[in-house]
């Protein structure tokens, strides 16, 4: 979980981002309801992939 707080608005911005392109993508028609879950539960998962704690090799 990040605990600074640029991290923080980092991932507030990336939210806010995803949000808005999601909303207007479904708002002008160019994808589906369902498109938009389907685009942002990858996007979702290549985030907790990149911000995964590093572990440091021996």
């Amino acid at each position: 979980m990040p605990t600074q707080p640029m991290q923080r608005r980092g991932d507030i911005a990336a939210f806010l981002a995803v949000l808005f392109v999601g909303v207007t993508l479904i708002m002008s028609r160019s994808a589906t309801a369902q498109d938009v879950v389907l685009l942002t539960s990858a996007l979702g998962g290549l985030y907790s992939v990149w911000h995964r704690p590093r572990v440091p090799r021996h």
